[in-house]
């Protein structure tokens, strides 16, 4: 015989991990910034359910931790409207924080998830952005300029030795005249990758290293990394719409991947999340990657909502 309260529980577990992943959506509407807010209004039961999905995805953790103390508030005083104002209020703060939508509004130039985007420059250079990419242009007589906001962009400079061409990222900057050559930026890490032409990448105006093709660093705050060499066919593979993984372990593929599809798949289990994949993935056939996936390292995929999936030892 079923438990109904253990459907229940089902149940809300469903709606709080579908409300996770439409909180984060690049076409939120504020009816349904209220929408979260009135069911988290509820009760207990959906805090606790909300609790279970934080504790398995381990994200929002904060802005929820904020709006349920107001909540509790006026569970306390059912009269207290104010409240659930300021529960809305800590909500949108909270989004804005983990959004791409700040970084979208003041940028020239954007991508939303999954989506490259190439953009030609008026002194004759290219863009070619990546997946939730956000860029600022500004091409003057003396220099020309490109903030990177967030995500990743492959440069196709055009030579103009009076007018050198400078990237910020973060707190360091790469400098070129002419040159072909990507730049991510990942948090407060920076990662260079010069294809052809020499670049010059500096993280604290103190030291700069000179790299040349198939050379790559990193840089976080003003810490400058060591120069090493890459795999070209991997690094650039996105331009293409493929990724190529070379025995590199479950988790980071996933990772990888997820910054392509919307929603979030998961790793169950230490010991498979650092299981070896190689492979050539195309980024636009989702299901034929996971299909690869279980199918090769002889795992299960489950759907847990529309932007929840967990891949499990079969």
């Amino acid at each position: 015989m079923t438990d109904p309260c253990a459907t229940d529980a089902d149940d809300l577990f469903a709606e709080a991990s579908g409300w996770y992943y439409r909180l984060q959506a690049e076409d939120l509407s504020a009816t349904e910034r209220e929408a979260f807010a009135a069911w988290l209004a509820q009760g207990p039961d959906q805090a606790q359910a909300w609790d279970e999905v934080l504790n398995l995805l381990g994200a929002l953790r904060e802005p929820a931790r904020q709006i349920r103390q107001a909540q509790r508030a006026r569970w306390r005083r059912p009269r207290a409207r104010v409240w659930a104002s300021a529960a809305a209020v800590l909500l949108m703060m909270g989004l804005l924080a983990y959004s791409p939508w700040p970084d979208r509004w003041r940028a020239d130039y954007a991508t939303t998830t999954g989506e490259t985007r190439t953009v030609a420059l008026a002194d004759g250079s290219q863009l070619q952005l990546n997946t939730d990419t956000a860029v600022q242009v500004e091409l003057g007589e003396g220099e020309r300029r490109v903030r990177l906001l967030r995500g990743e962009a492959w440069f196709d400079v055009s030579p103009d030795p009076a007018r050198p061409f400078v990237i910020r990222s973060g707190d360091g900057w790469v400098k070129v005249v002419g040159t072909r050559f990507s730049v991510a930026r990942q948090g407060d890490l920076t990662r260079v990758r010069v294809a052809q032409g020499k670049v010059q990448v500096s993280a604290d105006n103190t030291r700069s290293e000179l790299l040349a093709p198939g050379r790559g660093v990193e840089y976080s705050g003003v810490s400058l990394g060591t120069v090493h060499g890459f795999d070209g066919a991997a690094e650039f593979a996105w331009r293409q719409r493929q990724l190529v993984f070379r025995q590199q372990p479950l988790a980071e593929v996933v990772d990888e991947l997820n910054r392509y599809w919307p929603g979030r798949t998961l790793v169950l289990g230490d010991a498979l999340r650092q299981r070896k994949v190689s492979g050539v993935f195309e980024i636009d056939k989702p299901q034929a990657v996971l299909k690869a996936l279980t199918h090769t390292l002889g795992l299960r995929a489950e759907q847990y909502t529309p932007y929840v999936r967990v891949l499990r030892e079969g």
